[in-house]
């Protein structure tokens, strides 16, 4: 194949080379045999995300050079906001209480704002509907060995074992977790790329029919409340953005098209985890009269008590540092002594994510990424509905947790805005295309 041919190719594969190499796949194998050789022990386990993701990310930066001043025009804003964030997140590391955690989590976290910048450098408009397919064709397959392994037909962890792969997933209870490290961010991903699914049914409609299948089916299968609750809000909202468009032939479809889809799985559904664990949670809601019932009803609203009373008590400025909310949280505060064990104090989040970000990076990082938020939503508000819903599936499925530690997450959730603002700024047949700076003006107008 010549290189001519090639060449219209290259930015989808590398954008499908950053979601297969986020991958939480650990190569202990090939770790074992460089110590061995080099008589070193690496500080980080090697895995897909260490070692292929950074320079396939810088890769398609230098193969989209060209583009920096484009997307630096359009998106300087939010990318001068975003800048300033991982940097006060380092200062903060480097100031923290537990430097040696914090730091090594905003390296880990700075592979992500890598991938995020590398797909809004690949997704330029002549390969937007090829990266599309892709994305999509990974999604299908990733979940067709999900279903096969959750119904045991095949076993994936010991597949990958036989390739020098550990992945510490595919959970087989009631409940899987898929390529995620938990079931809340497998439902979370798979409710944006339901609605990723029906923003681009035109463009390739059999992949997407079967993407959208996926997702509904993970939805149910994940057996997360989450998800559910996610799909519900980002539904309600959808019907309030369209509702003057109700007879519109288009939004008529997609409304048929989830009713459809309820219908289908609603057999499923009622004998589902999904629904048992929902159903007990409502029931619980409904005898609650105070926030201690609360507590007692699910432990993450004593996590927040605990994050609220710790940040009005000692407002944070740099915060505790990345990845450290546990060891701040369970060391200051006495109301949650009884869960201050090592699985909360090393691996728990306040399971909400402005929550947690304020306690680790302070008054400065908060406002931060909600002037981010601001900025790269505001444009959404005046585009086409449906391609605001993945993002927001991702916003809102953290409202009740928290999924930034999770690389496989992150890159979906970069996928989703970095996607968005090549609709909405860059692709030629969207009609209302506005630079940020444009935005500001029509506001102070």
């Amino acid at each position: 194949m010549s290189l001519k041919l090639l060449k219209p190719w290259i930015n989808p594969l590398l954008v499908g080379l950053l979601i297969l190499f986020s991958l939480p796949l650990k190569l202990p194998a090939l770790q074992q045999t460089l110590e061995s050789l080099l008589s070193f022990s690496f500080p980080i386990r090697l895995s897909l995300y260490t070692l292929l993701l950074p320079p396939v990310a810088l890769f398609s930066m230098v193969w989209n050079r060209k583009r920096a001043f484009e997307i630096w025009q359009k998106l300087r804003l939010p990318l001068i906001v975003l800048a300033f964030l991982f940097c006060w997140m380092w200062l903060g590391a480097i100031m923290s209480d537990y430097p040696k955690i914090a730091l090594k989590h905003s390296g880990r976290y700075s592979i992500f704002l890598m991938t995020f910048i590398a797909f809004l450098f690949a997704l330029e408009r002549d390969a937007l509907k090829k990266s599309g397919q892709i994305f999509t064709g990974i999604y299908v397959i990733l979940m067709a060995l999900t279903f096969l392994d959750f119904h045991g037909k095949t076993n994936i962890p010991a597949l990958l074992a036989e390739n020098g792969l550990h992945i510490d997933l595919f959970f087989r209870g009631a409940s899987p977790s898929s390529f995620f490290e938990n079931r809340n961010p497998y439902a979370v991903i798979s409710v944006g790329v339901f609605f990723w699914s029906l923003a681009n049914l035109r463009h390739s409609w059999i992949l997407s029919s079967l993407a959208i299948a996926a997702a509904s089916y993970s939805i149910v299968l994940a057996g997360s409340r989450n998800g559910i609750l996610t799909l519900v809000l980002c539904l309600l909202f959808l019907l309030i953005l369209t509702f003057k468009q109700i007879r519109k032939a288009r939004t008529a479809f997609i409304i048929v098209l989830v009713a459809a889809i309820a219908v289908g799985f609603g057999y499923y559904t009622l004998k589902s985890q999904t629904i048992i664990r929902t159903n007990a949670s409502l029931n619980r809601l409904l005898n609650v009269n105070t926030y201690q019932d609360l507590e007692r009803m699910e432990v993450r609203f004593i996590i927040f008590r605990a994050a609220l009373d710790l940040g009005l008590a000692e407002p944070p400025i740099l915060g505790s540092g990345t990845k450290t909310f546990g060891h701040e949280v369970f060391s200051k505060s006495k109301d949650i002594a009884h869960l201050n064990n090592s699985l909360y104090k090393n691996a728990f989040n306040s399971h909400n994510a402005l929550l947690t970000i304020w306690i680790e990076m302070g008054w400065v990082g908060l406002v931060a990424v909600l002037l981010f938020l601001w900025l790269w939503f505001r444009p959404a508000l005046r585009g086409p509905p449906l391609l605001m819903m993945p993002m927001l599936a991702v916003c809102v499925g953290q409202i009740l947790d928290y999924f930034v530690w999770e690389i496989f997450f992150m890159a979906f959730q970069s996928f989703f805005f970095a996607y968005f603002a090549a609709k909405i700024y860059f692709e030629d047949s969207i009609p209302n295309v506005q630079t940020t700076d444009k935005l500001d003006q029509q506001d102070e107008a």
